[in-house]
């Protein structure tokens, strides 16, 4: 045994040196394998955020397409619903041509600050627009069509003073005029409904089709509030404007075929009166 320890103590420096190497050895092998671990974690990532962003490239025009497709399918079934709503299967006997159709559009302008705001939309003359066609959202009514180009039209938005909309509430039937006051971007006002007809808090309002920018039962807006002042021969109406302008990046363009021989029938007969 004391053999043992003089052996141990006359190389003591030896063991220490083995023993301090071996603890070096270990920390520099942790030292390194962490930097690689994140590594490989970085390069993964790098990795995979290149292989995504060629995914999205590769992807962006197959959905660009795909909502292009979605856009014209919905304007077809829009069509449709519109010529339902008429009571219209047919132009005449002897033609299938429907009465209504929807031109799908992009907003490439869009202004709701001012108390006369315009829209711009990336079809114009070449796609069959002309002034004064009615301009409709998936929400409900946007406008109606003010000049054309080539390929461009600007849009009169329902957010201008000086737009009026007949406009009826679903629940009576009853008629008015929808405009807007220039003060809040999602609010109306239903002028000219009489005093006599109950008004509900709540009530859809929709285009009446009397006039020939929008087809009938177009939606407008729900009833906020109604108020009655004393002697006054017509209700206090607001509405919630069911079009959220400040979202808005599509529309439809409303061409109907029958337009041209109402108002021409109309311009005839109030000659004819004068």
């Amino acid at each position: 045994m004391k053999k043992l320890i003089h052996f141990l103590y006359a190389h003591s420096n030896f063991f220490v040196f083995i023993a301090l190497a071996f603890t070096g050895l270990l920390l520099v092998a942790r030292q390194q394998s962490y930097p690689r671990t994140e590594y490989l974690k970085g390069e993964h990532y790098m990795i995979g955020s290149i292989y995504n962003y060629i995914h999205n490239i590769k992807n962006y025009s197959v959905l660009h397409k795909a909502c292009k497709d979605l856009m014209h399918e919905n304007a077809a079934l829009r069509a449709e619903l519109m010529q339902v709503k008429a009571g219209w299967n047919e132009l005449a006997e002897e033609t299938s041509a429907q009465r209504y159709a929807c031109i799908p559009a992009n907003i490439i302008n869009n202004s709701i600050i001012s108390t006369k705001n315009y829209l711009t939309i990336d079809k114009g003359a070449r796609h069959g627009l002309f002034p004064g066609m009615g301009v409709i959202s998936a929400q409900g009514i946007v406008g109606k069509i003010q000049a054309v180009s080539d390929h461009f039209a600007t849009i009169t938005s329902l957010l201008h003073t000086d737009v009026c909309v007949s406009a009826q509430i679903t629940s009576s039937g009853v008629m008015g005029t929808v405009r807007w006051s220039g003060k809040r971007p999602g609010q109306a006002q239903l002028l000219y409904v009489p005093r006599h007809v109950p008004i509900h808090v709540g009530d859809t309002v929709v285009t009446s089709g009397y006039n020939a920018i929008f087809d009938q039962g177009a939606l407008v807006g729900h009833i906020k509030q109604a108020s009655l002042r004393d002697e006054a021969l017509f209700h206090d109406i607001v509405i919630d404007i069911s079009t959220d302008f400040s979202t808005l990046r599509h529309v439809y363009v409303v061409q109907d075929r029958l337009r041209q021989e109402k108002d021409s029938l109309e311009r005839y007969t109030k000659r004819y009166y004068e």
